[in-house]
């Protein structure tokens, strides 16, 4: 059958709806028309079918596979990407020993580094303070001998003062070595 024929078939329907006063009729409802809309409401139901709702539902179906399988790759990508969480946090605990193991053996080398030039700072302040000392009592050792040496001539010339005599020079230098060793006592 086709389409003009079922146009057809409903008109002649709504012609004999006119017709038929009794009956079903009588409420208004023909029987015809009702069979021509069933047969329109098929065959439309039909070309839906063959048209369009397969390719509906095959798109539907491959897009609920593309989603499974989007959902399946996230759920391996999160475990994935736990794995990789749990091996990161691995190599930093790994590095923070390291760090600290480091940080440790350079606060022990800095301290020791510390203590040696603490000990060369105080042989090199020893030194200098046996060198001052040294030096000190050199010099006091020449300031004695000069201080000798001037004490020596101011006896000499007191002694000639008082005695109105000039010595000569080794009764001048007994007398000032006696005058020296009564003085340094």
């Amino acid at each position: 059958m086709n389409i003009m024929g079922i146009f057809a078939a409903a008109e002649k329907a709504g012609e004999h709806a006119q017709e038929a006063s009794e009956g079903i009729g009588a409420l208004g409802l023909d029987i015809f028309a009702i069979a021509a809309q069933a047969i329109t409401f098929l065959l439309l139901l039909w070309l839906v079918k063959k048209f369009a709702l397969d390719g509906i539902v095959k798109n539907l179906d491959k897009r609920h596979d593309d989603i499974n399988r989007g959902l399946h790759l996230t759920a391996e990508m999160d475990k994935q990407k736990a794995e990789l969480d749990e091996k990161v946090e691995q190599v930093l605990k790994i590095a923070r020993k390291d760090a600290d193991a480091v940080i440790a053996e350079a606060h022990n080398e800095s301290g020791s580094i510390i203590q040696q030039a603490e000990e060369s700072a105080n042989r090199k302040a020893e030194n200098i303070l046996r060198d001052a000392e040294g030096k000190i009592e050199r010099e006091i050792a020449q300031a004695r001998n000069k201080l000798k040496s001037e004490m020596a001539g101011l006896v000499t010339e007191a002694t000639e003062a008082v005695l109105n005599q000039k010595l000569d020079a080794n009764s001048d230098r007994k007398l000032v070595e006696d005058y020296l060793k009564e003085a340094m006592k």
